[in-house]
């Protein structure tokens, strides 16, 4: 990565997701609140937001779902979402441990998942993890980008 390309999205940008189904089935659409579900196939996954204040943004362009039924976890098509907040990499200071969607603190070597157990405090989080960085190149396998709430 070069030096000094760490935001991969600012406020307010579209982001490009995969849209799919929440646990009992149900697809978001076009401005629900949306949370990170996961990653594949190169893309970050999203759903409708299941709990209070896991919501990471706005779905901006919903997938056209033609009256479907879907099952927990399947892709009901792409879509982009408007971030509220930048998304900027990070080392990964946890080894790979954090996936899309865990909440994260920034420490001296990058970013590791949150911890309350061990003494980490709600205002430690810097935010959510968005991607790993093995998908996006070679410059950023050992990076993962974070959608911060501060």
């Amino acid at each position: 990565m070069v030096q000094g390309d760490l935001r991969l999205y600012d406020p307010g940008q579209s982001l490009d997701v995969d849209v799919i189904a929440d646990p009992d089935g149900n697809v978001a659409g076009r401005s629900d609140p949306v949370e990170i579900a996961g990653e594949a196939n190169g893309r970050t996954q999203v759903q409708l937001s299941t709990s209070d204040g896991d919501a990471i943004g706005t779905l901006e362009r919903a997938p056209d779902v033609d009256d479907a039924d879907y099952a927990a976890g399947d892709v009901a098509g792409t879509g982009s979402a408007l971030a509220q907040g930048p998304v900027d990499w990070y080392e990964d200071a946890s080894g790979g441990a954090v996936a899309p969607g865990d909440l994260v603190v920034l420490t001296d070597t990058g970013v590791r998942a949150y911890d309350s157990a061990g003494g980490d405090t709600p205002e430690m989080i810097l935010g959510r993890v968005f991607a790993t960085g093995t998908r996006a190149s070679a410059e950023t396998a050992n990076k993962v980008a974070v959608l911060r709430h501060k």
